[in-house]
């Protein structure tokens, strides 16, 4: 009786494909779940809704009941998201604004520091959600 070879490890969905296995995500499938995140859906599903209010998230998701937050600190992503968009949109603006006079400029540009952030804030969560799937972080 020949010895019986151990099965392999597990197929993780991020590894990419070899010899022995196919990568575990249909192909084009980021494309679909960066775009269900961008619309603030699940990544999973695409069905139900990221946000049960407009700063608080949904624990799970209605639809598929898939569990969004993982662990501690696993936001820091969407964070760092939506600085390096604030920031840039801040700049090009800046960059490219008429000159106005001091008092103007403070005043939209500080009015812009607050709001930009506060407006971009669902999607660079929903972006970081589907990145968090995508590497195996939503299930």
């Amino acid at each position: 009786m020949a010895a019986r070879r151990p099965d392999p490890p597990p197929v993780l969905p991020w590894r990419g494909t070899t010899a022995r296995h196919r990568s575990g995500w249909p192909e084009g499938y980021w494309r679909t779940a960066v775009w269900r995140g961008l619309r603030l859906r699940c990544p999973v599903c695409g069905k139900g809704r990221l946000f049960k209010t407009y700063f608080a998230m949904n624990d799970r998701c209605p639809c598929c009941g898939v569990g969004f937050a993982r662990e501690h600190g696993q936001w820091v992503g969407s964070l760092d998201i939506n600085t390096f968009v604030v920031a840039f949109i801040l700049m090009i603006g800046a960059g490219f604004s008429p000159l106005w006079p001091l008092r103007v400029s403070l005043a939209v540009w500080c009015g812009a520091a607050v709001l930009v952030p506060l407006v971009t804030f669902r999607f660079s969560r929903g972006l970081w959600t589907a990145i968090v799937h995508l590497s195996g972080g939503v299930y």
